[in-house]
């Protein structure tokens, strides 16, 4: 609440004649507070760079993108979000095919069903089926992997 209320003076203050507001962060919860045409990527490596954030390599604006390619910042919310525009795009199929398939245990009604499902389908159904506890919880680094599976391909639709 109190970030909120800060984001909005500065963007208020910055509004003023001859005024900059200069602010740095590693809260992926402050970037999103932002506008695009406000935030700058600081780079050291492999070379020090300032770098506008436009669109970035997604075909629509992300903060989620930004926060992922400014501090590795990887969570379900991202996750939901290629998973959707995939989906939306009616390209999961193509996502999906040739991928390994792990094992799932569908829960339909109270009857559990074991299926073969992808690594991002596994972890978009937990994502939106807590009540469904019969699966091991996906860790971290397959929630990275997913992501950057989902990534890789939706920039292949550009």
């Amino acid at each position: 609440k109190h970030q909120k209320a800060l984001i909005k003076a500065f963007k208020n203050l910055a509004k003023t004649e001859n005024t900059q507001i200069i602010l740095t962060t590693h809260s992926p919860s402050i970037v999103k507070l932002l506008n695009f045409e406000d935030i700058k990527l600081i780079k050291d490596e492999p070379i020090k760079e300032i770098l506008n954030v436009d669109e970035n390599e997604l075909p629509y604006p992300s903060l989620n993108e930004v926060n992922y390619l400014a501090f590795g910042e990887s969570d379900d919310e991202y996750h939901n979000e290629l998973y959707g525009y995939i989906e939306s795009e009616e390209k999961l199929p193509d996502y999906k095919n040739g991928k390994v398939q792990i094992p799932y245990k569908k829960l339909k009604g109270a009857v559990l069903v074991d299926t073969q499902i992808i690594l991002s389908e596994y972890i978009r159904h937990q994502i939106h089926h807590p009540e469904n506890t019969h699966n091991v919880r996906y860790t971290n680094d397959q929630l990275q992997e997913s992501i950057g599976h989902m990534r890789t391909f939706v920039q292949t639709l550009v």
